[in-house]
């Protein structure tokens, strides 16, 4: 009886095994998918409300134009934006990821799409940006920026080649649709590039890297699980043999498509009222696809700089200063030529914060005005020390344009000097908190120069001065510059700086010199001349 239900237990767990295979429809054994490559299988687009500062003359036709590109499209399916009473700022998407994954949850989408138009004195200046539902962060962008195109058909025709351009920027070109066996469908056709005996490379997204600041992807890191080659062709569509796969079963549904030759999505084709008709193949390269340091064809961005300046400029200054004693003589001394040393430094926190800080030396000789006063030649150094905090005010929506900006800190100039005898000049202290105001404006876009204006207002300066002083001091410093950049490259710029300080000091008081002084004033101008680096 024993061996009896044995036997009995071993055919029911075979029979309950068989049953289990029997319900599994996928032969092969379960494989990984990455996150990262989950996060990438965009199938439908959303579009938030076009964003434009000229009262909807653009938004609503482009907006039109979005919706009828994305209806269309042979990969990308539409969903409609989900309506709200409040007011959408397209801006507030970078600043705020959990927003982007609450319309991405409410619509069902994979991605989200948005378009901003400004219309300035340079022209008109356009992004698209599209984000995912990898931590909400933007994914890719693509802008232009114009003077001339202003008529709306030429702005379409602009958007199209965004829409295509941003398209072409996502790590690969299409993706498995079905398997059968060793035959697979591809979502991407005749008018990708394709041709029937391509071997196309099936790789799966294993990690993104994005920008550091901005989180943009900036490339993506692949592992290779096969290759397929194409047998039948169709306009947007294509069947293929599986030729190698890593493991038994890995080439499936959703897997990515990385071309062994370079190949495109379709430029859509729209007629003169804006509507999409058709697609056509656009043969050329983008700049740069490949290329030595790319060899696989993978888009890489040229970035433009993000994270700050560096100016190293040489020149002259022109310093003066005149002492009035109490006696009524007046005492001067100054050098109209005198070799200036410059270092400054930017740091851009966001598109709006940053931090300044600069350094500035200048050395000279000038004769003792002081009569009967040894030495007779005086050795001067000068030195300005500064940091900042500040904020940009963008006067339209591009980094690169006009602004205006506000910057709060520190500001310190020293003057050493000779010891004379009887005393001419004191070696001298002044500085204090300082409120910056400034303003940069682009010329035309074709004439690559930018300039520029700051005003400083030092708030409760304190001066000090040694060996001997000539009682309490009251001091008001006052700073004016203007400024002009030519650009040479992305990073590079020719830079001309021209700076006018005054710092006038009244004394009172008990006084340890002998021969007290009752006002003195200090006059710097400056001529600079150097680079500008941006990194």
């Amino acid at each position: 009886m024993k061996y009896i239900l044995i036997i009995i237990f071993l055919v029911s767990q075979a029979s309950a095994q068989n049953s289990v295979e029997a319900k599994n429809k996928n032969p092969f054994p379960a494989k990984y998918v990455s996150v990262a490559d989950q996060k990438l299988n965009i199938r439908t687009i959303t579009l938030a409300p076009v964003y434009d500062n000229v009262n909807k003359v653009y938004s609503d036709p482009i907006q039109k134009l979005l919706i009828d590109l994305l209806q269309n499209d042979k990969v990308w399916g539409y969903t409609p934006y989900p309506e709200s009473s409040k007011k959408i700022f397209v801006e507030t998407f970078g600043s705020n990821p959990n927003e982007v994954l609450e319309t991405l949850n409410k619509t069902s989408a994979q991605g989200l799409l948005t378009a901003l138009i400004a219309k300035g004195p340079n022209g008109i200046n356009a992004k698209l940006r599209l984000y995912t539902a990898d931590q909400g962060l933007l994914l890719l962008e693509e802008s232009f920026q114009d003077s001339e195109v202003f008529e709306i058909p030429k702005l379409r025709d602009e958007f199209v080649k965004l829409y295509q351009n941003l398209k072409n920027k996502l790590p690969y070109r299409g993706f498995i649709l079905s398997r059968r066996g060793l035959e697979v469908t591809i979502n991407a056709g005749e008018k990708n590039g394709l041709s029937v005996g391509q071997e196309l490379t099936v790789a799966q997204i294993i990690k993104v890297n994005r920008h550091p600041k901005l989180k943009y992807m900036v490339s993506a890191e692949k592992e290779v699980i096969g290759r397929v080659q194409i047998t039948k062709l169709e306009p947007n569509l294509s069947f293929a043999q599986i030729t190698f796969e890593k493991e038994t079963g890995v080439v499936d549904v959703g897997a990515k498509l990385l071309p062994t030759d370079y190949i495109s999505y379709p430029l859509p084709v729209i007629n003169a009222n804006g509507d999409v008709i058709d697609d056509k193949l656009i043969t050329p390269l983008p700049e740069g696809a490949l290329s030595e340091n790319n060899p696989d064809g993978e888009w890489r961005p040229k970035e433009p700089p993000q994270f700050g300046k560096a100016i190293l400029q040489g020149g002259l200054t022109q310093y003066s200063e005149s002492t009035r004693l109490v006696s009524g003589t007046t005492i001067e001394a100054s050098q109209s030529i005198s070799p200036t040393f410059f270092m400054g430094g930017e740091l851009w926190i966001t598109p709006n914060w940053f931090v300044d800080f600069n350094v500035l030396q200048s050395f000279f000789k000038a004769e003792n005005g002081l009569a009967g006063s040894n030495p007779s030649s005086l050795n001067y150094t000068l030195a300005k020390y500064s940091g900042t905090v500040g904020y940009y005010f963008l006067l339209q929506d591009d980094f690169w344009g006009p602004k205006l900006s506000t910057q709060f800190g520190f500001v310190s100039y020293k003057t050493d000097v000779t010891d004379s005898n009887p005393t001419a000049f004191t070696s001298t202290s002044s500085g204090g908190m300082q409120l910056k105001l400034a303003g940069t404006f682009p010329l035309d876009p074709d004439l690559p120069l930018e300039l520029g204006a700051s005003f400083n207002l030092l708030l409760n300066p304190v001066f000090s001065e040694s060996p001997v002083n000539s009682g309490e001091a009251n001091s008001r410093i006052n700073s004016f510059a203007l400024y002009g950049t030519y650009q040479v490259s992305p990073s590079l710029r020719y830079r001309v700086d021209i700076n006018f300080e005054q710092i006038q000091t009244d004394f009172s008081g008990p006084s340890s010199r002998t021969n007290p002084a009752r006002s003195t004033t200090q006059v710097l101008n400056n001529q600079l001349f150097g680079l500008e680096y941006m990194f």
